[in-house]
């Protein structure tokens, strides 16, 4: 089973990787990851994205977010591998656009196509996005340290479930106690407690699995960070049996350093804990678009604070 989700991979990313653009090869993964599951043939799973990313292209400017061909695909497969459209993703955009300059708020991030592709992949859509703010208001962190994505992206699922801002809040309290139970804490804590919240596991059972993974991780060289505490908690809250999990964890990670042209740091973790998932059949579509527009961010924050670094340097020397 595990090869053979690692052979689609492989076919996906290469029927998507011609169509990314340049520099593509991490979006052509990253949609591959959300496809791995969709019931079609690589070549018709790709030929299904690109009609999804021509309607994006055609409905948004290009500096409007996704704004990058490559994330536009990933966006594009992440729908298409949840049974939806662009015209769901648009339409749910729009929605949520106009409910905050109805009744006031703080701005999303991405111009809100993180929270409109989460909703939309989950089956909510433009109905839901009363609840989304009524939920996201519930939850939200004080600015500074605020995980914007990650909350914007776990409130869309919980209005596209159903869930209210109460039962919201306290699937996050319940997320938070089995974390600190099992000494998840600092920043690690704040970025996972959405996924884990969303996954809802007993804490005694999660301490269990954290406990065990932790182990299992240690077979290979620098997995553990690579994967990072986020992605080792999401998989612990996904699992019974921490074994299990560390043993698709170590398989995705030998896989990704495999691959030739070789994944970068931040994408082949990103990547390795979304084969994982995948491989034990707990992975979500949306999820991969997720993981790229958060590489992406911490792609440009870097190159922002270089060139910063480089204008200070020069000006100084300038002077």
């Amino acid at each position: 089973m595990t090869e053979a989700l690692f052979e689609r991979f492989q076919a996906l990313e290469a029927a998507l990787v011609t169509h990314a653009g340049t520099g593509g090869r991490a979006a052509a993964r990253f949609a591959a990851a959300a496809g791995l599951r969709a019931p079609d043939t690589p070549q018709a799973f790709a030929t299904r994205c690109l009609r999804e990313r021509e309607a994006l292209d055609a409905a948004l400017s290009s500096w409007r977010q996704p704004s990058s061909r490559g994330l536009r695909l990933t966006f594009a497969a992440a729908l298409v591998a949840s049974g939806q459209g662009a015209e769901a993703f648009l339409s749910t955009r729009q929605a949520l656009a106009e409910t905050r300059r109805r009744r006031g708020g703080r701005s999303l991030s991405n111009g809100g196509a993180c929270a409109a592709l989460s909703l939309a992949a989950a089956g909510g859509g433009p109905d839901n996005a009363g609840m989304f703010f009524d939920i996201l208001e519930a939850i939200a962190a004080p600015w500074w340290r605020r995980e914007q994505v990650r909350e914007e992206a776990f409130a869309a699922a919980m209005a596209a479930a159903g869930e209210t801002p109460d039962s919201t809040t306290d699937r996050l309290s319940r997320a938070g106690a089995a974390m600190r139970a099992a000494s998840v804490t600092g920043r690690a804590a704040r970025t996972a407690v959405f996924d884990v919240a969303l996954a809802g596991p007993d804490p005694d059972r999660f301490v269990r699995a954290w406990t065990a993974l932790g182990v299992g991780v240690r077979s290979r060289k620098g997995l553990a960070s690579a994967a990072g505490q986020e992605g080792l908690a999401l998989l612990a809250a996904c699992h019974d049996d921490g074994s299990t999990a560390a043993d698709a964890l170590v398989a995705a990670h030998d896989f990704i350093r495999g691959l030739r042209p070789r994944a970068d740091g931040l994408s082949a973790g990103r990547l390795t804990v979304r084969l994982a998932l995948e491989t034990t059949g707990d992975g979500a579509p949306e999820g991969a678009a997720r993981d790229l527009a958060a590489v992406m961010a911490a792609q440009a924050a870097a190159f922002a604070a270089v060139i910063a670094v480089t204008t200070v340097t020069t000006t100084t020397a300038v002077r």
